[in-house]
């Protein structure tokens, strides 16, 4: 049986001024996220926080659960995880696919499943 640390890794701590870009992402839906992601300065390709700016109607339930989720992103990156290990661990499903000349069945494509897996996703682009 493995043991629990009993402190979590240090906190990256981030300068107060830094590195930061304005990214948009499309949903499923049709809506437009605008995130706004910091870099490390030490490692200027490495996200280490990403903060909601926009796209849901302001004090809607999706805006809050965006922002918070955008939270705890930014404290798993600043403890060292990085967006692909992140990735990894959400959930994805299957859209449709279309038919393409000489299949037997569409080919669908894997997606992720919710918000939170679609930013991650974008933090794993390099900037």
């Amino acid at each position: 049986m493995t043991a629990y640390k009993k402190t979590p890794d240090p906190r990256h701590d981030l300068p107060a001024r830094r590195l930061c870009e304005t990214r948009r992402v499309q949903t499923p839906e049709g809506h437009t996220i605008h995130l706004t992601v910091g870099f490390d300065p030490d490692e200027p390709d490495r996200p280490r926080e990403v903060f909601y700016s926009g796209g849901f109607r302001t004090g809607s339930q999706l805006e809050f659960q965006v922002q918070d989720a955008c939270v705890l992103i930014s404290l798993l990156l600043q403890h060292g995880l990085r967006p692909g290990a992140i990735l990894k661990s959400l959930a994805q499903t299957e859209k449709p696919g279309l038919w393409t000349e000489g299949d037997q069945e569409p080919n669908p494509e894997t997606v992720h499943a919710s918000h939170v897996g679609l930013i991650v996703a974008e933090l794993a682009k390099q900037p």
